[in-house]
């Protein structure tokens, strides 16, 4: 009898696996965009990646900019870090995406100045004194600043 009740539970485990499988892996994508607000209109040269992703160089005008996505990983320690460098051979780096900073929020927009990035989020529903109005109806943005993480590359 226990060998029939351990058959019956191994086959329910393996036709409940890929549900399970699933359900761990439907973490929210994640879109960060980049955008070059550099004073003095410099180009900008950008390179993310995380352990496991490499997003390749990417060379930004003034005010444009470039878009990637990912899912977190299960275990909340996802971590995307870039560097960034413009003229005069200045070179900064910043970690673009940590998990327990950044969970919250599936859409994330970082203006890069040369004094550090400011996270830029549109957050509806979310009550501060930053509310723009919008055709469809009002709109809340958190915008902040951060320092460099590091000083050079």
């Amino acid at each position: 009898m226990a060998h029939l009740a351990r058959s019956i539970f191994i086959l329910w485990l393996l036709t409940m696996l890929p549900f399970f499988g699933n359900v761990l892996s439907r973490s929210s994508e994640i879109s960060v965009a980049i955008q070059n607000l550099l004073e003095d209109q410099d180009d900008l040269t950008v390179h993310c990646k995380s352990r496991d992703d490499d997003i390749r160089v990417q060379y930004l005008k003034s005010h444009e900019h470039f878009l990637f996505h990912f899912r977190p990983n299960i275990f909340g320690t996802t971590l995307f870090y870039c560097s960034f460098a413009w003229e005069d051979g200045v070179c900064r780096r910043f970690d673009i995406y940590e998990y327990d900073r950044d969970k919250t929020y599936t859409d994330i927009t970082w203006q890069i100045f040369k004094e550090g990035p400011c996270r830029f989020i549109e957050n509806n529903g979310h009550d501060d004194n930053t509310t723009r109005k919008k055709a469809d109806g009002y709109a809340f943005f958190d915008n902040i600043c951060f320092q460099w993480s590091h000083d050079s590359c």
